[in-house]
C-alpha cells in the first residue's frame, strides 16, 4: 500500500518541460544585461567530445534547475546551495551534451529555423503581428548573450525533446506487465533471519607477525611502489608574464577615453504585464473594463505578482510575476515603451490595448546608466592590459620556443636562448603530480615515452592555455616492491580483511549446506550462536533494510514460502541468511483513470532508466573532460 502511495503522490511530480516563455523569462532574470559578451574557450568550463560547455550554458542550467526544483517542491522560495545547483546543473549539461553529441554524429539535426517557428509564438518577438528577428537579436543582447548562442540554446532544447518523447515513446508495457507491476507494488512478506556480523568476526581474528610477513611475500603485487620520476624543465607561465608587465599611466588614459566613446547610454527598463485576451468570447470593451477593474485593485493596494497569477492570460510568463525582461526602448511593442517612460519604478499603466490583447504594464528596475568614473575603472583597465600584453607575449614565447627545441637538443643551451631559468622537479609518482604536471599528456610522456626515459629532450608541451613545459629526465626510479617494515601495518589490514571475508563465506556456506541437510534456520543458528529475527509485512520501501536486501526478498518466489533459503550481502560488509515465511497480496481497489496513471508512470520510469543506460554506454566511449 505504501508503495502505491508513494507512486500516486508522485504522478505529478515529474520534471518540467522546458518552453520558450520559460527560456525567455530565464534569461530576462537571472542575466539582466550585467554579462558581458564572450564566446572564446577562456570560458569553457568542460567538454564532451567536441562538444564544449561554457560558463553561459552552466548559467542558464542552473537557473532550469532551480525553476525545476521549486515547480517540483511546489515552493516558490525554494533554494538549495549554491555549490551543489551548480554540480546538479552541470551533471544536466555534461548528460545532455553526451545526447546532442549522439545525434549530431548519427546526422541527426534540429535547424535554426525550427527555434524562429517557436519563438515566433510569443509576443515578446513579434511586431504588428509578424515575428521580428531584429526583436530576438535585441532581446539576447540585452541579456548578454550572442544571438547566435541564444538560438542555438533553443535549438538543442528541441532536439533534447525529440530524443526523450522518441526514446518514451518506443517503450510499452503489456497490460499483464502492468497488472504484475501492481500487485509486486501491493504486497508485503515476512521473513526470518539471521546475521553474520563483519565486525564481530574481525574483532575474533588475530594475526601473527610471522603470518603478516608469509601474506606480504606471498603476495608482493599488494605491495609495490609507485614509478617515479624526477625532471629538469622550463616553463613558460602566463601568470608569471602577467607579474612583469608594466603598464604607463597614459594607456591606461587612453583606454579609458575608448571606454567613454563606445559608452551606451541608452536607458533600460525592466518590466512586467498582465495580459487579457480579446476573443470571440471577449470584446475588447469587455477586456478593457476587466484590466480597468484589475488596476482599481493594484491602485487599492492589492499585490501586483498575485493579479498576475489570478487574472493573466499570458501562459508565458504568469507563473513568474509577467516578467518581460529588459527593453532598451525598441524590444516591447511602441505603446508599452511610450508607457513606461511616463512610470516611476513600481508604477502601473493604465489599460494599453493591442490589437488582439489589453495589458497592465507595471515598471519594475529603471537604469539609466551611467559611465564610471576614472579611478573606479583605473585598476580594471590595468589588469586587462597587462592581460593582452602578457597574452602575446606569451604566444609570442611558445613559438619561439618551439622552433627552438627543434635546432637545440639541450636544455641548458636552450634556456639561455630563451632566458630562462631551469627549474628543477623532485621525484613524483603520477599521483603525487602537481601542476603544470598533472596534465595527462605529459604524465603520458614522463612515464611512458621511450625517447623521454633515454634522455632525449621532450616538444614543447603546452597546458590550459596557461603553461608552456619543456622538459628532461634527470632521473627515474622503477616500480619496486616496498620493505615490509614500511607495509607491516597495510600488510595486517589486508590479511585481516581477507580472513574475516573467509570467515564470514565459510561460515554462510556452513548455514546453508546445514538448511539444504533439513535443519532449520532457528537450530543451525543457535548452533553457530548467531541470532535469529523476525519481521513481518515488509514492503518494497522498507527502511528495515538496503534496496539491494530488499530485492533479494522480493525476488523469493512464493513456490519456497518455508522451505528454501537464501541470502544477501549488505553494503556494510554482514551477510544476511533468510527464509521466506509468508506473502500478503494487499486488495487495494485501483480505478481505470488511476491503471493509466500508473502505466505513465511505469513507462517514465523504464524510459528514464533505458535514457540512464544509453547515457552511461554513450559516457564511456567518449571523452568527457571538465576544467
Amino acid at each position: 500500500m505504501a508503495v502505491i502511495q508513494s507512486i500516486r503522490n508522485n504522478l505529478t511530480g515529474t520534471a518540467a518541460k522546458i518552453v520558450v516563455g520559460i527560456i525567455a523569462v530565464t534569461f530576462a532574470l537571472f542575466f539582466g544585461g550585467n554579462y558581458v559578451l564572450f564566446d572564446n574557450d577562456a570560458n569553457v568550463i568542460a567538454s564532451v567530445n567536441s562538444k564544449k560547455i561554457d560558463v553561459f550554458d552552466l548559467d542558464l542550467e542552473m537557473a532550469r534547475v532551480q525553476s525545476i526544483l521549486r515547480q517540483r517542491f511546489d515552493d516558490p522560495d525554494f533554494s538549495i546551495e549554491e555549490e551543489a545547483l551548480r554540480s546538479l546543473a552541470l551533471n544536466s549539461l555534461i548528460s545532455d551534451a553526451l545526447i546532442l553529441d549522439f545525434l549530431e554524429q548519427n546526422k541527426v539535426e534540429v535547424l535554426d529555423l525550427s527555434a524562429y517557428k517557436l519563438l515566433a509564438k510569443n509576443e515578446i518577438f513579434q511586431e504588428e503581428g509578424n515575428f521580428s528577428l531584429g526583436k530576438v537579436n535585441t532581446f539576447a543582447r540585452q541579456n548578454g548573450f550572442l544571438p547566435g548562442k541564444y538560438v542555438q540554446s533553443i535549438s538543442e532544447d528541441i532536439a533534447l525533446n525529440f530524443w526523450r518523447v522518441g526514446l518514451g515513446a518506443s517503450s510499452f508495457l503489456t497490460s499483464s506487465e502492468l497488472n504484475q507491476n501492481i500487485k509486486l507494488a501491493n504486497q508485503t512478506r515476512d521473513i526470518t533471519f539471521t546475521k553474520i556480523n563483519k565486525k564481530d568476526i574481525e574483532e575474533k581474528i588475530k594475526v601473527s607477525e610471522e603470518e603478516i610477513l608469509k601474506f606480504y611475500t606471498q603476495n608482493p603485487s599488494y605491495f609495490r611502489s609507485e614509478e617515479k620520476a624526477k625532471l629538469r624543465f622550463i616553463n613558460i607561465s602566463l601568470e608569471d608574464l602577467k607579474e612583469n608587465q608594466l603598464i604607463q599611466e597614459e594607456e591606461i588614459k587612453r583606454e579609458y577615453q575608448a571606454y567613454l566613446d563606445s559608452f551606451d547610454l541608452v536607458a533600460r527598463r525592466s518590466a512586467s504585464h498582465l495580459m487579457i485576451n480579446i476573443s470571440s468570447e471577449r470584446t475588447k470593451d469587455q477586456a478593457l473594463d476587466l484590466a480597468n477593474q484589475i488596476k482599481k485593485k493594484i491602485d487599492s493596494g492589492d499585490d501586483f505578482t498575485s493579479l498576475v497569477e489570478e487574472y493573466s492570460e499570458d501562459e508565458g510568463t504568469k507563473n513568474t510575476g509577467g516578467s518581460l525582461g529588459i527593453s532598451d526602448g525598441s524590444a516591447f511593442p511602441e505603446e508599452f515603451e511610450i508607457a513606461l517612460e511616463q512610470l516611476k519604478e513600481g508604477q502601473v499603466s493604465n489599460p494599453i490595448a493591442l490589437e488582439e490583447s489589453v495589458h497592465l504594464v507595471k515598471l519594475t528596475n529603471f537604469q539609466a546608466p551611467i559611465p564610471d568614473e576614472y579611478e573606479s575603472r583605473k585598476e580594471e583597465i590595468k589588469q586587462n592590459l597587462i592581460e593582452q600584453a602578457a597574452s602575446a607575449e606569451y604566444v609570442d614565447s611558445l613559438e619561439l620556443a618551439a622552433e627552438l627545441t627543434f635546432t637545440n637538443d639541450s636544455l641548458d643551451s636552450l634556456s639561455q636562448e630563451l632566458n630562462l631559468e631551469i627549474k628543477t622537479k623532485d621525484f613524483f609518482s603520477r599521483a603525487e603530480a602537481e601542476k603544470p604536471f598533472k596534465d595527462t599528456e605529459l604524465l603520458n610522456l614522463i612515464f611512458n615515452d621511450l625517447s623521454i626515459k633515454e634522455g632525449n629532450l621532450s616538444e614543447l608541451i603546452e597546458i590550459d592555455n596557461q603553461y608552456g613545459v619543456i622538459f628532461e629526465l634527470e632521473d627515474f626510479q622503477e616500480e619496486k616492491t616496498k620493505d615490509f617494515e614500511s607495509v607491516k601495518n597495510q600488510a595486517q589490514d589486508l590479511l585481516t580483511n581477507k580472513l574475516t571475508e573467509e570467515k564470514i563465506e565459510g561460515l554462510k556456506a556452513k548455514l546453508l549446506a546445514g538448511l539444504e541437510a533439513g535443519s532449520s534456520l532457528e537450530v543451525i543458528a543457535k548452533e553457530n550462536q548467531l541470532k535469529v529475527d523476525s519481521y513481518k509485512s515488509i514492503n518494497r520501501d522498507s527502511s528495515l533494510f538496503t534496496r539491494n536486501v530488499l530485492l533479494e526478498i522480493f525476488n523469493e518466489p512464493k513456490s519456497s514460502i518455508g522451505k528454501s533459503y537464501s541470502y544477501a550481502s549488505m553494503l556494510n560488509g554482514d551477510e544476511i541468511v533468510f527464509r521466506l515465511d509468508k506473502v500478503t497480496q494487499l486488495n487495494t481497489e485501483v480505478s481505470d483513470e488511476e491503471k493509466d496513471s500508473l502505466k505513465n508512470f511505469f513507462l517514465e520510469d523504464r524510459a528514464e532508466t533505458e535514457l540512464v543506460t544509453l547515457q552511461t554506454s554513450m559516457q564511456e566511449s567518449s571523452s568527457v573532460t571538465v576544467n
